[in-house]
């Protein structure tokens, strides 16, 4: 049965459910000691048969090996009540699924700003052996401070695990699959980027690139027919961006960027006048949607109430100058995501000081961030 605000598990006090899913609930609690508030995870009591605890099991396990600023961040994991419960990082804001469904100015920009992100995250765990799976809107929170979290490794996979995909097994969102999903095979990175690149579609479009009435009309729509020209819905996306959005979407993984780092720089580097035109885009909200992605918060996804939250402004009084220098000495850390995290970090921050704490907090361990820190007294 679900557990009420106030009940304790282990060292948390569970402040109020987060959501509910096929296999897991997740609460809103705080450390009894610490009082941080965190996110926690368990099992759902009529679902602790069968390869669902492993599942779970190598969920966290896959977590803890991954550290990066557009990952959500695994805490702890303990056992409590006969089941294993999973401590992750709060993150305030909203999903991109919600987003999606809303008006949302400046969405192309944002949006694209958003995939660069998760390609960042997806660089970071692929060369860590580890696939996603089910990249998604719905598994994107986005914070007040614009920054996007990867969120839900339930099936997540080390891909020298050959015990974890058994053929004919068809797992995954059915209007964010890949192809190789579709059949059942198994997979590799390229299809955690068809999947970014159906999301990607849905941006800049408003529409999925395969819908239908049923699940048949959407897997057959993955593996048979062409995704509609971004272009042609609308003659105001720029051809580059349509270019790179049908590269993703390739049938065959060959002819998909081959890994995340490529499609991040053809992101990237989308040229001046395509990126001003991008300003110019009235999207509306997306008009598909099914009730497998939700009118809720997705699964596992520790969140606050959607909506509840107003983006602060990204204009900063720092010199440009100072914001290049503190993105490449924070890169060494955290990588190529360090000048997102800089820029919106310096919305926020009216002097070098203040940013230096504030982007510090990305770096995990202590020994790092006291060596970035570092930096910032050379500097002044």
């Amino acid at each position: 049965m679900p557990f009420e605000p106030g009940h304790i598990l282990g060292d948390y006090e569970v402040l109020g459910p987060l959501g509910s899913g096929g296999i897991g609930e997740v609460y809103k609690v705080r450390h009894v000691i610490s009082q941080r508030t965190e996110a926690m995870k368990l099992l759902r009591a009529d679902r602790t048969g069968g390869e669902l605890p492993q599942r779970f099991l190598r969920e966290i396990r896959v977590l803890a090996s991954l550290s990066h600023p557009s990952i959500a961040r695994l805490h702890t994991a303990f056992n409590v009540d006969d089941q294993i419960a999973m401590v992750m990082e709060f993150i305030e804001g909203e999903d991109l699924h919600w987003k999606l469904h809303r008006q949302w100015p400046g969405r192309a920009v944002e949006g694209i700003e958003y995939i660069c992100q998760v390609l960042s995250a997806l660089e970071y765990a692929h060369a860590r052996d580890v696939i996603h799976r089910d990249i998604k809107p719905s598994n994107i929170m986005i914070t007040p401070e614009r920054q996007a979290k990867l969120l839900d490794f339930g099936m997540a996979f080390k891909a020298a695990d050959l015990s974890v995909t058994r053929p004919g097994n068809i797992l995954g969102s059915i209007h964010y699959m890949s192809p190789e999903q579709v059949r059942g095979e198994r997979v590799d990175a390229r299809s955690d980027l068809y999947s970014t690149g159906v999301t990607l579609y849905e941006i800049v479009t408003g529409y999925r690139p395969f819908d239908g009435k049923t699940e048949y009309e959407v897997m057959t729509g993955h593996l048979r027919e062409q995704a509609k020209w971004p272009g042609d819905i609308d003659p105001a996306i720029p051809y580059g961006l349509s270019t790179i959005v049908m590269k993703a979407l390739a049938k065959n993984p060959d002819d998909r960027y081959q890994n995340a780092s490529d499609f991040l720089a053809a992101l990237t580097h989308i040229s001046l006048d395509d990126a001003a035109t991008l300003h110019t885009l009235a999207i509306q909200p997306s008009a598909s949607s099914s009730p497998s992605d939700g009118v809720k918060p997705p699964s596992g996804s520790p969140v606050s109430k959607p909506g509840s939250v107003t983006p602060k402004s990204s204009n900063s009084a720092l010199d440009p100058s100072i914001l290049d220098s503190v993105s490449r000495e924070l890169a060494a850390f955290i990588g190529p995501i360090a000048k997102v995290v800089v820029k919106r970090a310096a919305g926020r921050c009216s002097s070098v000081d203040e940013l230096y704490s504030a982007v510090a907090t990305e770096i995990a361990s202590d020994k790092d961030r006291s060596s970035f820190m570092a930096s910032k007294k050379r500097r002044v």
